[in-house]
């Protein structure tokens, strides 16, 4: 489970690209990549603001018809897989 202190922004060495109209990600340090939906692309746009994950969540309800449990769970899951592929940064509000 994800501290609901910690910040996320994106990775600065991941790079980003069209794929056949979806977001795709590539991380070259490990030759990981990452291709986004919808919803994937709005968690990934809001990474630029560096929020927390219950402010991704806020960000994606005004967006999408999602109950705020479910929005937290997705969300996390979404987080960890972008922590795990390199494309997605952790860190602790100051």
């Amino acid at each position: 489970m994800l501290s609901h202190t910690k910040r996320f922004k994106q990775h600065p060495q991941a790079v980003v690209t069209d794929l056949d109209g979806d977001v795709a990600l590539f991380q070259s340090s490990n030759c990981d990549y990452l291709v986004l939906n919808d919803s994937g692309s709005a968690i990934w746009n809001a990474l630029t603001t560096q929020p927390t994950l219950v402010e991704l969540c806020a960000v994606l309800q005004e967006e999408y018809n999602v109950r705020p449990d479910d929005c937290l769970s997705d969300v996390e899951a979404w987080l960890e897989i972008g922590l795990e592929k390199q494309v997605v940064i952790a860190f602790e509000s100051k």
